[in-house]
This record gives C-alpha cells, sequence and structure tokens, in this order.
C-alpha cells in the first residue's frame, strides 16, 4: 500500500474529509474517492477560470465535485449524466480541453473493501463506510485511472434560453420544450 496522500486538491487530508462530510452530510466512499477523481482531473487540467465539470453517476460524485471546485448545479457549470459510472471530465469551457478520470478496474482489486463497495458485491456482513474509507485513502490515486481528452462541445448552453408563459398554468418555462411546459404537457411529477 502506498504513502497516505498529504494533500487532495490542495488542502489537507484531515481538511478535505471535514469539507467532504460538511457539504455531503457524513463521509462516505463515494464522496472521498470522488475527491481523487477530482484531484486526478485538475492536474491533468490545470488550472482555468472556465472550468466545467461532466459527472457520470447521480450518486455522491456530484456532491465530491461541488465541495471542491466552483462547479456547482446552481451555477449551471455541472452537469450530470446517470450513466451509472464512477467518472468525471473536468474542462475549458472556452478551449473544450479537459481531463477525463475514472475509477481503475485494475487498481480497486488489491484493496478489497474498496472493491467489495465499488463492485457491490458485498454479500451478508455490511462493512463499515469507514473502513472502506480508510482503504480508498490507503490507495489514494492508484485507485484511479485519468486521461486528456476534448469535448465534442461544452455540455453547458451559455446562449440565453428564451422563455414564455405557459398557456394552461401561467408558469413561465423554456420555450423550447414546446407549446405547453412540461407538468401541463403530462409530465408532472407531483398532482
Amino acid at each position: 500500500m502506498s504513502a497516505l496522500p498529504d494533500q487532495i486538491c490542495g488542502i489537507s487530508r484531515e481538511d478535505y474529509l471535514i469539507k467532504l462530510e460538511e457539504f455531503h452530510g457524513h463521509i462516505s466512499p463515494g464522496t472521498v474517492m470522488g475527491g481523487f477523481l477530482v484531484d486526478a482531473a485538475w492536474k491533468i487540467l490545470g488550472e482555468t477560470p472556465y472550468i466545467n465539470v461532466v459527472v457520470e453517476t447521480v450518486v455522491c460524485l456530484p456532491d465530491s465535485v461541488q465541495a471542491l471546485t466552483p462547479c456547482t448545479l446552481g451555477n449551471g457549470f455541472l452537469q450530470v449524466l446517470d450513466w451509472g459510472k464512477f467518472a468525471l471530465t473536468m474542462y475549458d469551457r472556452m478551449t473544450l480541453q479537459g481531463a477525463r478520470a475514472w475509477m481503475s478496474a485494475e487498481g480497486i482489486e488489491e484493496f478489497p473493501l474498496v472493491a467489495d463497495w465499488y463492485l457491490r458485491r458485498a454479500e451478508g456482513e455490511k462493512v463499515e463506510k469507514i473502513r472502506v474509507v480508510e482503504e480508498i485513502m490507503a490507495g489514494g490515486h492508484g485507485l484511479v485511472r485519468s486521461r486528456a481528452v476534448t469535448m465534442k462541445a461544452p455540455l453547458k448552453d451559455s446562449a440565453h434560453v428564451p422563455t414564455m408563459a405557459c398557456p394552461s398554468c401561467g408558469e413561465y418555462y423554456p420555450s423550447r420544450q414546446g407549446g405547453l411546459c412540461p407538468a401541463c404537457a403530462g409530465q408532472a411529477y407531483y398532482s
């Protein structure tokens, strides 16, 4: 096993764990692993004032990105794809140059608790999350693969989005969605 990293995303190991716990509500294997993905991609991309991030899972990883970068769901610089893959791409939205980082299928096998957590193969007795987190910290960057990529197009539309009032409910929505807002068009998630 490698030595525990002194810093992740430019902050001390202890501050990193505190920051993730404060943002996510508890320390989870997914948020801790997410920090290593963010760190790996950032090392390739370098500093840019035009950073965007795309994550490929809805679980834990978006919170790592929001806690460790200026990219959030609210400012639109974080996009979430529900692909179920623990991976992310960080890119410069002006040049479209970026870096993709993902969990290494090869790297996790030498860390059995991480492998059981990641591959969802732990049966019977549940392993304590803190033990999985400790193993993730021990594996660190060895659990991650990353490479430079070029985006085909930015995933965030930077153009002004025209809106209109829904003729049925009166609420405003992006006009590109059709003649009725999604809720009135039968897609409401409430009744």
